[in-house]
Parts: structure tokens; C-alpha cells; sequence
């Protein structure tokens, strides 16, 4: 496939997901409704919560940039990144599958390699830069609800799938473009683990007491995940061929707008040594007034190899801030503050980055983010560098 031809696909694919992102199509009433997100996590890797209140539901949406390296890297100059995602979920009520949920979806890619050819650093100055140009099966899971009684959830979910739709995820860094943010940077940085742009097979069974009316009297919600997922996401084709991640997470909300979260991992096989690894996050509202709400969160993680020397990345620490309404006359705009460090295992060598991102809520399916982020040593031997970006998200 020539270029042109190639080009034409991806803006044919991004265009669909922006329509299909516009309605909801409610199969029990025949009604359809925009949908309006109430606030719209820019992340590829990051998708929105799946409806499971209608039959039959669609979405999409569309993200480009442009990306320039102003200072530093390798080289300056800039690049142009566009991914466009569209699917729909389906209850299996009609099929005589209650407490059922089928999710599936694809993916178009554009990506114009600035972290590769521009930047040069470890975390991925981009959460939507591919490694080339395609159009691929983004998620293809069914998920199974075990037990809805008053006060527990348990469910399963198999399939295809985002290991940080699951794990990992932070909500108040996920405004935030750095790729850092988003999975855990001590999996991403020495494996190809199961996340965008190529998404992995795997079954997580989930575990919570409820939350809100069905919250059991004196126990603080607090949410079990076990997952068993594909070790290498090289293919999607083969996926017991490329290792086992086994991973274990559990997530305790002590008061509202407070979110502890602690994960152990261990990834094994596919040619390579074993990896061990933890993660912590915690995420608490400071302030909150009508719509002005101020959230801090913070990020650590490490990992530990059975051969050390095959390691890139062995900490990382993370942490920042999420405002959103800072001006009265805009209620739906966010200012988010990141900052960063990644410690890699040859000598002393690490990677920082500040991060600063406002989100414009144009209307209710558009936003428009700019984006500015200072790295200190990129790969922990480049120059200094500083990138801007310019995001249009489309619902």
C-alpha cells in the first residue's frame, strides 16, 4: 500500500470514529443520544469506562498532534502523530447471556516517530506514538458479571485488551502526554507489555465490595484485581507462545476523592529472564468547591531481574497535581502538573521531566490541549530537551 493510499485509510478510519463517537444507540428503545463524556482522558491507552447500562452502545474517538522538539534530543524539529479508535459494546441479554458484556474495537495509527528521530527519550514523550503506521484490532474481550449481590461485584474479563484499562492507572495523571503517566513505566521500559499500541490476551477476575448504596456498613470500599495476561505483545497471534504476566493489584478508597492502589507483578518466559516488580499510587482530592476541584497524586514503582543486566528502567518516580476548573468562567477545563524520574540500571543514569498540560473543553465532543514538557536527559545521555505539543481530541 502505497503512502497516499495509506494516508487516505487512517483519515477514512478517524473520520468513522468520530462519527460513530457522536451517538448511542439504545437497542431496548430505539433512541440515540450524543454522548458526552464528562471529562475526556486524552490517552490512547487510556479508555473510558465501559457503558453497561444500554443493550448496544457505540464510541470513538479521534487524537492528533503536532509534536516539536524546541530544544535538546537528538535533533529539534517536529512530527506529526494521529490515532483514531472506534467500537461498540453489546450486552448479552438477546443472546440468553445475562450479567454479560461483549467490547470490541479497532484502532488506525498515523505516527510521525518524534520520540525516535526528535527526542530520543525512555518514557515516551508521546502516549500516542506507534511504532508505524497500521490499522489493527484494538480490543476484543468478553466480560462476565458472577455476582451483583448487595454490597460485592465479582466479574471476568477475557479477551484482548489494555492492561492499564485494568491496571496501573492513575485518574489524575491521565490528562497528562507523557507516556510515563499512564502503564507502569518499570513494565514498559523492559518488556513489550500488553498496552497501546498493541494490546495482549489475558483474564482478569476483579473483586469489590461495592460502592455508594451497596457500600456493606462499615467496610471502606476496597477492590481485588487478579490477572493473568500475555507476556510479550510482539503479536497478537500466538499469545501463549510470548510468556505469562501474572499480576495482582489491590485498590483501598479509605474517604471520597482518596484512591490507594498497590500492585505486585512477575513476568516470565518468551526467551528472557524473569521480572518482579511493584507499584504504588495514591490519588487525594486537596481542595474541592462546587466545580472547582484540586487533586494530587503520586506514583513509584520497581522492578527486580533474575539476570540484572537486561534491565532499562529498575525505578520510577512520579507525582503532580490535577485542577480542574481553574478559571470560574471555564468549569470543564483542567491544568495538570507532572513531574517524573526514571532510574536506569547502567550506573547512575536517570531521566526527569516536568510536565504541563491545560485541556480547553471547546464543546462537549471537542478539546484542544497544549502541552509543554522539559526532560533532563533523555535516555540519561542526551541533551536537555524541551517539547511542545498541540492535541486535538475529538468524541
Amino acid at each position: 500500500m502505497n503512502i497516499h493510499s495509506r494516508s487516505m485509510l487512517l483519515a477514512a478510519t478517524a473520520i468513522i470514529g468520530t462519527l460513530i463517537g457522536s451517538f448511542k444507540a439504545n437497542a431496548a428503545d430505539g433512541v440515540t443520544t450524543l454522548i458526552v463524556p464528562p471529562v475526556a482522558p486524552t490517552a490512547a491507552s487510556y479508555p473510558p469506562p465501559l457503558d453497561e447500562s444500554q443493550l448496544f452502545s457505540v464510541y470513538g474517538h479521534w487524537d492528533s498532534e503536532l509534536i516539536s522538539n524546541l530544544k535538546g534530543g537528538i535533533r529539534t524539529g517536529s512530527a506529526f502523530d494521529s490515532v483514531a479508535v472506534g467500537g461498540f459494546t453489546m450486552r448479552g441479554d438477546n443472546l440468553g447471556l445475562p450479567d454479560t458484556l461483549l467490547n470490541v474495537s479497532v484502532t488506525g495509527i498515523r505516527t510521525g516517530h518524534a520520540n525516535a528521530n526528535l527526542v530520543g527519550d525512555r518514557l515516551g514523550t508521546s502516549n500516542i506514538e506507534g511504532s508505524r503506521d497500521r490499522l489493527l484490532l484494538d480490543t476484543v474481550f468478553w466480560q462476565q458479571n458472577w455476582l451483583t449481590h448487595p454490597g460485592f461485584r465479582f466479574n471476568t474479563r477475557l479477551g484482548m485488551f489494555d492492561l492499564n484499562s485494568e491496571f496501573t492507572s492513575t485518574d489524575s495523571a491521565a490528562q497528562l502526554l507523557n507516556g510515563s503517566f499512564g502503564p507502569d513505566p518499570t513494565m514498559t521500559g523492559n518488556f513489550t507489555a500488553s498496552t497501546f499500541p498493541l494490546n495482549g490476551t489475558g483474564l482478569v477476575a476483579t473483586l469489590d465490595n461495592g460502592t455508594g448504596k451497596n457500600k456493606p456498613t462499615g467496610f471502606a470500599p476496597l477492590t481485588v484485581k487478579i490477572g493473568l495476561l500475555q507476556g510479550e505483545s510482539n503479536q497478537q497471534t500466538q499469545p501463549f507462545n510470548q510468556g505469562a504476566l501474572n499480576i495482582v493489584e489491590g485498590q483501598w478508597r479509605p474517604e471520597s476523592g482518596t484512591t490507594l492502589k498497590l500492585g505486585l507483578w512477575r513476568k516470565r518466559g518468551y526467551g528472557s529472564p524473569n521480572l518482579q516488580g511493584a507499584y504504588l499510587s495514591g490519588e487525594h482530592t486537596i481542595f474541592s468547591h462546587n466545580e472547582t476541584a484540586l487533586d494530587g497524586f503520586i506514583r513509584a514503582s520497581t522492578v527486580h531481574s533474575d539476570t540484572a543486566n537486561n534491565l532499562v528502567i529498575n525505578r520510577y518516580l512520579g507525582a503532580g497535581i490535577n485542577w480542574q476548573a481553574p478559571f470560574a468562567s471555564r468549569p470543564d477545563d483542567f491544568l495538570t502538573l507532572g513531574i517524573g524520574e526514571a532510574r536506569f540500571y547502567e550506573g547512575e543514569r536517570h531521566e526527569r521531566l516536568v510536565e504541563l498540560a491545560y485541556i480547553f473543553q471547546i464543546n462537549h465532543r471537542v478539546f484542544l490541549q497544549p502541552d509543554l514538557q522539559y526532560i533532563n536527559r533523555p535516555s540519561g545521555t542526551l541533551p536537555t530537551a524541551w517539547v511542545a505539543t498541540l492535541r486535538l481530541h475529538i468524541e
